[in-house]
Parts: structure tokens; C-alpha cells; sequence
């Protein structure tokens, strides 16, 4: 063997040759990665075609769609997206227990859209709401959604995802709400985790990164839980690689507002130490010199970490290193804090925040 390899041979040729497939299959379009060019090229052609087909009204739903699609590397079709819609609005073979809101409709839409079989997936969702029901959760767009991330017919992981909600009404009564609901159930995927530990590294991650400068309130709640994914127990290190993430943008005059914050759980869980601030900023410093984020920098940001996520992510599943084991598809996080938006879990925050900070 070669002395190129070092000391450890074997092992050091087989991350080379995982490194060489990684380039391999990247050149090769079976990964289709995209440069910056290419996904604001992508990006702004899917806003157009969302701003003709909505009529531009709703800012944050053009946004939301356009990462989404480019995300996907899709091109938007509301003409396929609307009769998806139709299929779970009008259709009586699958009729859905609560209505949603027509931002939640588009969502929902290509959410079914990227299962394949959307009859398949409607049925499944139907059947998965269900399961929430008996597992004492009550009705509601929120438990719908929530229906989303659950494992098919799956029972126990309803009633473990009900467990841990009930320890965090205890741990942070005043701020659970039924908007945390899609959170426990994308937090239980995982069938040996413990809810009233991982309750209480909740409420860890909350009180430290309140500590340091981190706005209270529903957005940092969300954070702190998505902090629990890849492992339920506490982790210092997390705290600190958040931390860095937020003052490394401050740095390069970024502004991070709450609205950011489930973003930032995602990328300090996708890049560990290092952080890619870098080639978020590049990206972002691109894209707000785009004409449609004159005045809405905020979604930049958001669509820059999504994108350089994203990217981190995908290599990390072709160099078969899966941080996040248990969750078979890690763009749930994006579909989960997307939906969450639009549903109560940022705006208004109001009384939890007024509560919290006497607490």
C-alpha cells in the first residue's frame, strides 16, 4: 500500500475512496449540487413563475415555495400543485379532518408532491392523524401536520411523541402550545428515546442559549428542541457551535432575527465545528442583490443556510456518516419549521414571551 495512506492504510484509502465517489457522482449528475449561479438562476425563475401563478400577494409564501422547489431542484407548476390541492379539498375518497389555511394548502401540496404517490401518501396521512387521535392528541390543523412526520401506522411512536409533549408541559408549560405538536413527533422518531430526559435538555438548551444573548420566546423553543434530534441528551458543545454560528454572522453584518433561529439548529447540527459562515454569507451577499429580496434580507439568510445545509447534508449521506440515523429524510426539518411559520409557532408570540420573561 501506498505511504500516501499514513499509518492506517486501509482505513484512510477507504475515506479517499468515498471522498473520490462523493466528486464522482457529483460530476455525473447523479447528485445534482448546484453552484451559487445555478441556484439563484433556479431560484428566481421558480419566484417568477409563483409570483404569475399566486399574484405576488404573500411575500413569505413566494419565498417559502421558491426555496422549497429549488431546494428540490424542481421547477414550479402551479397547475400540478393546484390539482393536488383539489385531490384533498374536494375529493371524497380522502377527505382531511381539519382545513387548512391556503398557505398550508400550497405547503401540504408539494409536501404530497415529493412522496411519489400522492393517493398513497394522502391515505397515509389520513390513517397517521388517526393514530395521533389515540394517542390523546386533540384535533387540529396542527396535529394534521403533524401526522406528516410520523412513522407509518405506528402507534407507539404516537404515544411517545404524546409522553414527551406531556413532559414539556411540565418542564415549559407556558410556552408549549399545540404548535410544538409536528416538533414532538419529528423529535420521537427514534424508539429508544427517553421523553422526560430529552424534556429536560429542552429546557437546558433554552436556559443557556437564553443566557447568551438568545431573544426568549417560541422560535428559541424550537430551536432548543431541534437541538435534541440526533442525540436526546445535552450537549455543551451544541450550545457553543450555535453561539458561534449567530456571532460569526453578526461579524459579517448579517442580521439573524428569531425567524432565524430553527435555521440555525439546522445548521449547527448539519456542519458541526465547521460552520460554512463563509459560504453562507457568499450566498447570501448574492442573493440580496437580487431585485426580489429588495426589502426581505431575512429569507436571503434563510435560503442561504437551507442551501449550504442542504449541500452538508448530502455529502455526509453519500460518505455514509448519518448524523441523524433515525430520520430517513432530513428536509422534514425544513417542511417542519416552514409550516410552523405559518401556524402559530413565531407569530404572534406574545403571552409566552411576556410569561417567560418573568420566569
Amino acid at each position: 500500500m501506498p505511504k500516501l495512506f499514513g499509518k492506517k492504510p486501509f482505513l484512510q484509502f477507504g475515506i479517499f475512496l468515498k471522498l473520490f465517489s462523493w466528486r464522482f457522482v457529483e460530476n455525473y449528475g447523479r447528485v445534482e449540487k448546484m453552484d451559487n449561479e445555478q441556484f439563484i438562476k433556479v431560484f428566481l425563475d421558480n419566484y417568477n413563475r409563483i409570483f404569475n401563478y399566486t399574484g405576488g400577494q404573500d411575500l413569505q409564501l413566494m419565498h417559502s415555495l421558491a426555496c422549497k422547489y429549488t431546494i428540490a431542484n424542481k421547477q414550479f407548476s402551479g397547475v400540478v400543485l393546484h390539482k393536488i390541492i383539489e385531490q384533498f379539498t374536494e375529493d371524497r375518497r380522502h377527505p382531511l379532518p381539519f382545513r387548512l389555511d391556503y398557505k398550508n394548502e400550497y405547503k401540504l401540496a408539494f409536501h404530497l408532491l415529493q412522496q411519489g404517490d400522492v393517493d398513497m401518501a394522502m391515505s397515509r396521512l389520513i390513517e397517521n392523524d388517526r393514530l395521533l387521535e389515540q394517542a390523546k392528541f386533540r384535533g387540529s390543523q396542527h396535529r394534521l401536520l403533524a401526522a406528516l412526520f410520523l412513522q407509518p401506522g405506528d402507534l407507539e411512536h404516537a404515544k411517545r411523541a404524546k409522553h414527551l409533549y406531556e413532559e414539556m408541559n411540565k418542564t415549559q408549560r407556558l410556552l408549549t402550545s399545540k404548535a410544538d405538536i409536528p416538533y414532538v413527533v419529528c423529535l420521537t422518531k427514534n424508539p429508544h428515546v427517553q421523553p422526560r430526559e430529552q424534556a429536560r435538555a429542552i429546557v437546558q438548551y433554552y436556559r443557556e442559549l437564553k443566557r447568551s444573548q438568545f431573544s426568549i420566546g417560541n422560535p428559541l423553543q424550537a430551536l432548543a428542541q431541534i437541538l435534541t434530534m440526533p442525540r436526546p441528551e445535552y450537549d455543551q458543545i451544541l450550545v457553543q457551535s450555535v453561539i458561534n454560528i449567530k456571532e460569526e454572522l453578526r461579524r459579517c453584518e448579517i442580521k439573524v432575527k428569531k425567524f432565524h433561529y430553527p435555521y440555525i439548529a439546522i445548521l449547527a447540527l448539519a456542519s458541526g465545528k465547521n460552520s460554512k459562515i463563509s459560504e453562507i454569507s457568499f450566498l447570501y451577499n448574492q442573493l440580496i442583490e437580487q431585485k426580489i429580496f429588495k426589502g426581505a434580507k431575512e429569507y436571503a439568510l434563510a435560503a442561504a443556510i437551507q442551501k449550504v445545509a442542504s449541500d452538508e447534508l448530502e455529502m455526509q449521506k453519500l460518505l455514509e456518516l448519518p448524523y441523524f440515523q433515525h430520520f430517513k429524510d432530513f428536509t422534514d426539518l425544513y417542511q417542519l419549521i416552514d409550516f410552523n411559520l405559518d401556524i402559530g409557532m413565531f407569530f404572534p408570540s406574545g403571552t409566552s414571551d411576556f410569561t417567560d420573561f418573568f420566569n
